[in-house]
């Protein structure tokens, strides 16, 4: 039972290990710069060909020579010294390999041409190139810009003429009894020749040094031979710097960040520690560098993400960035507005029946006109009044024998006849009834009387 205990307790406690998070450890980006070239030489007399590479972002170059004779020496025999005027730039160049080449031929005639091509224009500034033992030859420098057009003589860079022998120690050669040899520089051919004080004069450690101050695509030595069996020396080298900085906030371990140098290309890539710690080393000392945070997952950037950095007076820190944990709100659900289906009943419209139109029959009754009877005039009936009656029969008529308006003889018109009947059953009936009514009170006279 307690072996089975301690199999299960081991066997928890190895889960443990494997499954907790290791911490981050930070990839150091070392761009390499600072200091001299490193060399790569393939051919033979009159074709060689290899490369330069100065590291810290500076862009790699080719290079090819028809010199005679071209070597890698190691840089011991002979070197910059730290006191020299580029060794208080770029150090000393002991252990440090240089190109040495002679001329194409000895005569005026063969100079040996050795062309650099640059992958990309170089920066502006933070290298530079040193031409060692000009004293029985001249070496003539030219360069084409990132256009691909001539590069003026003054943006070259000429810094000044030097001898590496004359320098504190240590150095690689010893005092001249003759003092110190010089080269001289023709601005106007950018030109560096030797002195030419003495007959064949092979001296020692007389050199020339250049700090471009333009982009350069390419770089072209024209060695030519003046006497005797000259050869001569070639260095470049490169100042750097670092830049460091910190990413705080809801995660700082193992966050990516991206450098890209002044031509926008990427030079490196690195993570932060566990504390959230970086750094850039050894970088051209040049500025517009670019710094750009790769925000992780559930964090969200506090400022920018991208930081512009300037190396060109040495190395800077505190190029930092912040992260914070997103505030989330809950998404507000709006519930849908539900609207019941307004139902309208149809609308059913009796139909209209109109009943036909009946227009009733108009009847008009006949006019029966009674036919005139002329009756004889019996003269006035005296009424209880004495007042004679005239007959109906009577008309009036006027002194020329024309019937009197409103007698009982009537102008026979169209609708004459009509009235007139109508008029004599009126009159009729009128006569009638006064008879009757006459005939009753006379009789109740009578009565009366009696």
């Amino acid at each position: 039972m307690r072996k089975k205990l301690h199999a299960v307790l081991l066997s928890g406690a190895l889960a443990a290990l494997v499954l907790a998070p290791l911490p981050s450890v930070a990839d150091v980006a070392d761009g390499g710069g600072g200091g001299y070239a490193a060399w790569s030489l393939d051919g033979s007399s009159g074709g060689y060909s290899g490369t330069m590479n100065l590291g810290g972002g500076f862009p790699d170059a080719t290079f090819t020579s028809n010199s005679s004779q071209a070597t890698l020496p190691g840089g011991s025999s002979s070197f910059l010294p730290a006191g020299s005027a580029p060794g208080q730039v770029f150090g000393s160049s002991s252990g440090n390999a240089y190109l040495n080449q002679r001329p194409k031929g000895n005569s005026a005639g063969a100079p040996a041409i050795t062309t650099y091509t640059f992958e990309s224009p170089t920066p502006a500034g933070g290298w530079g190139f040193v031409l060692g033992d000009i004293d029985a030859d001249k070496a003539r420098v030219s360069a084409t810009g990132a256009d691909g057009q001539p590069v003026a003589i003054k943006d070259l860079g000429f810094q000044g003429v030097f001898n590496y022998c004359d320098a504190p120690s240590p150095r690689s050669c010893a005092d001249d009894p003759l003092g110190f040899d010089l080269p001289v520089w023709d601005g106007s051919t950018g030109t560096l020749s030797g002195s030419g004080r003495l007959p064949n004069a092979d001296t020692a450690g007389a050199s020339g040094w250049f700090r471009p101050t333009v982009p350069l695509k390419s770089l072209t030595i024209e060695f030519t031979w003046v006497t005797g069996f000259p050869v001569y020396q070639t260095w470049f080298a490169s100042t750097a710097a670092d830049i460091s900085g910190m990413v705080k906030g809801c995660t700082v371990g193992g966050v990516g960040l991206e450098l890209r140098g002044p031509g926008g290309n990427v030079v490196a890539t690195t993570v932060t520690d566990s504390t959230g710690a970086y750094t850039f080393k050894d970088f051209l000392r040049v500025p517009g560098y670019t710094v750009t945070l790769s925000t992780p997952l559930g964090c969200t950037p506090v400022g920018p993400t991208e930081k512009t950095v300037d190396l060109h007076n040495g190395s800077v820190t505190e190029v930092d960035f912040e992260l914070e944990v997103p505030v989330t709100t809950p998404p507000v659900t709006t519930p849908p507005v539900t609207t019941p289906p307004v139902t309208t009943p149809p609308v059913t419209t009796p139909p209209v029946t109109t009943p036909p139109a009946t227009t009733p029959p108009v009847t008009t009754p006949p006019v029966t006109t009674p036919p005139v009877t002329p009756s004889t005039d019996p003269g006035p009936t005296e009424t209880t009044t004495g007042t004679a009656v005239p007959s109906p029969s009577s008309s009036t008529t006027t002194a020329t024998g024309q019937p009197v308006a409103g007698s009982g003889n009537l102008p026979n018109t169209g609708a004459g006849n009509v009235v007139s009947g109508v008029l004599w059953s009126v009159l009729l009936l009128g006569a009638g009834s006064l008879t009757v009514l006459l005939t009753r009170r006379k009789g109740r006279h009578q009565a009366s009387r009696r």
